[in-house]
């Protein structure tokens, strides 16, 4: 049971006697501190992680409390909310100028506090999986003057007699409930290892928590390293969503032929061994269905080469054998990667409200092709290069959320042709973000399915001869996770499939994808071009362009020498509006044999070069 009768008399009577405003806390100074600075570093994690699972508590039913974090986007998007006809434009809202006030407004709805410690590493993990189960607040144990905890502690609320340790408070060095014998396998050596087990069978197995959402998030090594990247690349503020949402917290290495460099002293795979006892409790959990994973590698920190740490993978590869690995289980992430990984606000944002159905722009007919000269007389595709830029990165709300503000105010925005990869399952948590690019879309915008469809994923895996026996192929999960999002935002491309280190596409994966991608795909393991079964045009990822525009504009420039028509489809990542046209403007003044074209009209050019004959 999550709440105690009495809470739940009290939060009801609290919240129908006195409709509550809005309340706004200012956390922003938290960025603009020196993280080699001892006390900066435990002071803004401490207060990040209590106002995180803070909001993950007051948030769940409805939106009560945002904090102002990254003060460019978080600004923008408040300020969108609350304009005339915005989201929040007739709500009360009250401002706080310190965290204990806030304490005092939420408290009917804490039910107590969860103490956890960087010394036991996974601690922090736990908390924040506990704190949504339970509706406590995380501390970390500190007795220092002034501290989070100390100051917590002196508040007298009611909440502040219930605590739940886990950690023992006089030796700070094992979690009380877990003894060293309990899991004498692979993990008797590995306090990591016992911490997520214990969790896993106390809440995972036992279905207390979600079966809808993981999340990968760094744990207390981070003050190990804590001036590594700034403080929202620490990525405490993401855990409110999925506190609000009863999410099983862990941050594990993938690798079997090394240790993880936060426990070297345990056996190799130790932590791809609890990684997959996990998944297999949320696949059962779940089942069978797609869930998500939020959170990515914490790569700056632990399980690569540029940790420093001696370690034997670099950071793509690490991530391609993750994915491998979640996607076998149903798996998809909603990847916040380090760079632009910080969000907050999400357990508030996730009430904004959608509309049911996002058109998009008129789609180009034959008659529009043949108009523009892409068709020859004798209907045949006009020798030019047709070529599509994949704007990416965005399978990460954190970087859809930091990046669209930028985008749509960019001068360029509007005058080219743009074809955004969104993937729409981060709509689960930036709402907000998905109607805002809809409501303020120019007649030149396209949407695509981002990386794999809606979460990224390695779609090979989902084949059944390449999962463990125990799970079948994910095909008809899949399909029908994608077509809920095909119809709520008309999307019937994708623009990148991501096959990593997976198979590529077999004969089911083709059929798959012709259920909600019919316009057309793109991936990495497939032939050049082609027309799957006369009904699913797709052609194969070309380079990651990555270069100054002078230099981009000869690349593709080059392309107009080989044999024509071609058809490039082009990734690049979290280049402007503004790059993108220089970038077409230089290759125009050097050719014009390059079309940049939309996304529709590429694939009925290929369907039409093909002649619908499939290659397989």
């Amino acid at each position: 049971m999550l709440f105690s009768l009495p809470l739940l008399i009290l939060v009801s009577s609290f919240a129908i006697s006195e409709p509550m405003p809005i309340y706004y806390y200012d956390f922003s100074w938290s960025t603009e501190k020196n993280m080699n600075t001892e006390n900066n570093a435990r002071n803004a994690w401490d207060t990040g992680h209590l106002l995180a699972s803070l909001q993950g508590i007051v948030n769940r039913a409805e939106p009560r409390l945002f904090v102002r974090f990254m003060k460019e986007t978080d600004d923008f998007w408040w300020n969108e909310f609350r304009k005339s006809g915005g989201w929040l434009n007739k709500k009360d809202v009250k401002q706080v100028d310190d965290w204990i006030t806030l304490l005092n407004v939420f408290h009917p709805f804490i039910e107590g506090i969860v103490i956890y410690s960087e010394k036991v590493q996974p601690s922090s993990n736990l908390a924040s999986t506990i704190a949504g189960l339970e509706n406590r607040i995380c501390l970390r144990y500190d007795l220092t003057d002034e501290s989070v905890y100390q100051k917590v502690l002196a508040t007298n609320l009611p909440f502040t007699k219930n605590l739940r340790w886990l950690i023992n408070n006089e030796t700070l060095e094992i979690l009380p409930t877990i003894k060293p014998n309990d899991y004498s396998d692979m993990s008797s050596v590995s306090l990591k290892a016992r911490s997520y087990f214990w969790a896993k069978e106390q809440f995972l197995d036992t279905g207390l928590c979600s079966p809808e959402f993981l999340a990968y998030y760094i744990d207390g090594y981070w003050f190990q390293k804590p001036s590594s990247a700034s403080f929202p690349n620490a990525t405490i503020m993401n855990h409110d969503f999925f506190i609000s949402r009863r999410a099983f917290f862990f941050d594990l290495g993938i690798w079997d032929d090394e240790p993880a460099n936060d426990e070297p002293q345990q056996p190799a795979g130790t932590d791809r061994k609890i990684l997959r006892e996990i998944l297999l409790s949320m696949y059962r959990n779940a089942k069978g269905m797609i869930f998500q994973i939020g959170g990515f590698t914490p790569w700056i920190w632990k399980y690569t080469k540029e940790a420093g740490m001696g370690g034997k993978h670099e950071g793509v590869p690490t991530e391609w054998e993750f994915v491998k690995m979640v996607s076998s289980f149903n798996g998809v992430l909603d990847a916040d990667a380090l760079g632009l990984a910080g969000i907050a606000n999400a357990s508030f944002y996730q009430h904004y409200p959608l509309k049911s159905f996002y058109p998009q722009n008129q789609k180009p007919t034959l008659d529009d092709l043949k108009r523009q000269g892409y068709i020859t007389p004798d209907g045949k595709v006009a020798p030019k290069v047709y070529l599509c830029f994949y704007m990416g990165d965005f399978d990460s709300a954190a970087w859809l959320n930091q990046t669209v503000p930028k985008w749509w105010s960019d001068t360029a925005h509007g005058e080219i042709t743009c074809i955004f990869p969104f993937n729409p399952n981060l709509s689960r948590r930036v709402p907000h973000v998905f109607d805002y690019v809809r409501t303020y879309a120019s007649p030149k915008d396209w949407f695509v399915y981002g990386d794999s469809g809606a979460g990224y994923l390695n779609p090979g895996m989902l084949i059944a001869s390449h999962r463990e026996p125990v799970i079948p192929a994910g095909w008809n999960a899949w399909i029908e996770h994608n077509l809920f999002y095909s119809k709520r935002f008309d999307l019937s491309i994708t623009g990148f499939i991501i096959d990593g280190y997976a198979p590529g596409l077999d004969k089911d994966g083709f059929e798959a994808y012709s259920q909600f991608s019919p316009d057309g795909i793109t991936a990495q393991k497939i032939s050049l071009l082609g027309c799957y079964e006369k009904k699913l045009p797709y052609v194969r990822m070309g380079i990651d362009l990555m270069e100054p525009p002078e230099k981009s504009s000869e690349i593709i420039a080059g392309y107009a020498k080989k044999p024509l028509p071609s058809f490039r489809f082009i990734r690049t990542i979290l280049k402007s509006p503004t790059w993108h046209k220089t970038v077409i403007d230089l290759t125009q003044q050097k050719t014009d044999a390059v079309a940049f074209v939309d996304p529709y009209t590429f694939f009925e050019l290929v369907k039409i070069q093909t002649q619908c004959i499939s290659s397989l």
